[in-house]
């Protein structure tokens, strides 16, 4: 699988050079879509559409349920490339088809993998395989959606609520906005809208009108509170906490960071901030000296219980002090707790 390099490493120009998913100019698919293309799950340059399906098949198969899915990604310049998983009970069959990629080599792959897993962090959510025959670091890439709020220039939420819309919150700190961020990203707020029924005589529900502003574009979307449609239920419980957080806001964390340790010396570990599995495969062979090229948060943290870790190990850490900023920065930390998923 000798093109599966050539994969990777174009996984990390877009992951770590791509700085505002939104703001980057992307073509329009071409000629089939989804639905001809008969995908279960789409992921349209970030924004995900057919999520709960992608999580119905995770939790099929880690009750060792059999079942198939196909997730379509669309490459920058509006090709399809089609990723079909098959479930026996016991391992996963892989077919890896990208022969309508004009930029690519025009096969079809084929491989076996043992193990479906879904990490979730701050900042992304991701499925991934492992155990895989063949493929670099036994790992591949299914599906993976960004929600990281700083790494956009602009996002804000303006919410009215009530029957007539006459309620406003106010503005919302930069914790809750990370979190409203990532639902409305979740609920791929960017394709699809909420869906409104009309209510019963005699009864009266709360409308939401909600203005979403991302960098230089924009969102408006409105509905109401009569309906169960599976549409409007995301976005009626965002606007709920965003009610909430208006008026009771979450404690900030932002001394606390997550992420994959990269190199351990004697003091100090290195350690890439939010980073998947796969990200760690494909960041295997990257020397700390390289990582002011890429567009990634890398921490050079010193502490006493660096020998306590290993390369690999994920982790979650208090930050003590600040010593030098950037990245790679340089921090303090004390509190150094390995994640077990």
């Amino acid at each position: 699988m000798e093109h599966l390099k050539w994969l990777w490493i174009l996984a990390i120009i877009l992951v770590f050079l791509t700085a505002c998913n939104e703001s980057i100019q992307t073509a329009e698919p071409t000629e089939e879509n989804g639905s001809e293309l008969n995908a279960d799950v789409v992921n349209m340059h970030g924004g995900i559409s057919g999520l709960g399906k992608m999580e119905n098949y995770f939790q099929r198969v880690k009750k060792q349920k059999k079942g198939d899915l196909r997730v379509v990604s669309y490459t920058i310049e509006g090709d399809p490339i089609l990723t079909d998983l098959a479930y026996d009970g016991k391992q996963i069959d892989v077919t890896f088809d990208y022969t309508r990629d004009q930029y690519g080599d025009g096969e079809v792959e084929s491989f076996q993998c043992g193990k479906l897993n879904r990490e979730e962090n701050p900042t992304n959510l991701s499925y991934y395989l492992t155990g895989c025959e063949g493929v670099k670091g036994e790992t591949w890439g299914v599906l993976e959606t960004s929600y990281d709020v700083k790494r956009q220039d602009v996002f804000e939420v303006e919410l009215r609520y009530g029957p007539k819309e006459e309620k406003q919150t106010i503005q919302v700190d930069d914790e809750d906005k990370q979190e409203v961020y990532k639902q409305l990203v979740l609920a791929n707020y960017l394709d699809f809208k909420p869906t409104s029924d009309e209510c019963p005589k005699g009864k009266q529900a709360d409308n939401y009108l909600m203005k979403v502003k991302i960098n230089g574009g924009g969102r408006t979307l409105n509905w109401n509170a009569c309906g169960s449609h599976e549409s409007s239920k995301p976005f009626t419980d965002i606007a709920e906490y965003i009610i909430y957080a208006s008026q009771h806001p979450t404690k900030s964390s932002e001394n606390v960071v997550y992420g994959y340790i990269l190199e351990v010396k004697e003091n100090q570990i290195l350690i890439g901030e939010d980073l998947t599995a796969p990200d760690l495969v494909s960041l295997e062979k990257v020397k700390g000296e390289d990582l002011a090229n890429l567009n990634g948060t890398f921490l050079y943290v010193e502490t006493e219980d660096a020998q306590e870790f290993s390369k690999g190990d994920k982790i979650v850490l208090k930050v003590d002090e600040v010593l030098e900023e950037g990245s790679p920065g340089r921090v303090r930390a004390s509190d150094i707790q390995t994640i077990t998923e």
